[in-house]
């Protein structure tokens, strides 16, 4: 049975859009250092699937558009970052990531619990499951600590078509609110799988 990769990889990955952009000390390690190839996505709406050749089986990872979050929310092109908004002054973080390989055969609520790794704390605030491009996802809220820092977290995990997606938004407690309508307008202008222009 394939083994789950949590889609936000460990630490070293976090770091550069969780420690550096929420000012966490201790949590300056890059976002660049995740596996993975440089990222298809412009800045804009839609992330293209990487290239590999097809005696590779399965792709890595899926093409799909996202919403706007905003003014204010600055994009990352960064090396094994799909798609990632920062806002610095706020600060807060948006994140959105496939994987359509090797994450085996877990229900939601499990895969929404792997991504716990690394947090020191995690409480659930509230779970609920939501209808999003005609599959059902699980939103969830979460009350946790990072390197010793209190944030909130609301995460929108999903299936579809072999792959899976993670969507979320990271910032500090007396944040969370005024960040809530960027995160919902990403997750508004979801779409997968896309067709047409939008497809490649």
């Amino acid at each position: 049975m394939a083994t789950f990769v949590p889609l936000i990889h460990s630490a070293h990955v976090r770091g550069f859009e969780i420690g550096r952009r929420l000012g966490l000390a201790g949590l300056r390690a890059s976002l660049l250092m995740a596996a993975g190839c440089a990222s298809g996505w412009d800045g804009e709406r839609v992330h293209y699937k990487s290239w590999q050749p097809a005696w590779k089986g399965m792709d890595r990872e899926a093409t799909f558009r996202v919403g706007d979050p905003g003014e204010g929310w600055r994009p990352h092109r960064e090396r094994g970052v799909q798609v990632a908004w920062s806002k610095g002054k706020t600060p807060a973080v948006i994140q959105v990531r496939s994987q359509c390989d090797e994450h085996g055969d877990s229900d939601l609520a499990s895969f929404t619990d792997h991504l716990r790794i690394d947090f020191g704390q995690w409480e659930i605030q509230s779970q609920r499951a939501i209808e999003i491009v005609g599959r059902e996802g699980l939103r969830t809220r979460v009350q946790a600590e990072l390197d010793g820092v209190p944030v909130h977290l609301e995460l929108v995990v999903l299936k579809k078509n072999g792959c899976l997606f993670d969507l979320q938004y990271i910032t500090r407690p007396a944040a969370f609110d005024a960040g809530l309508a960027s995160f919902d307008a990403v997750l508004e202008g979801f779409a997968f799988p896309l067709r047409g222009k939008g497809r490649r």
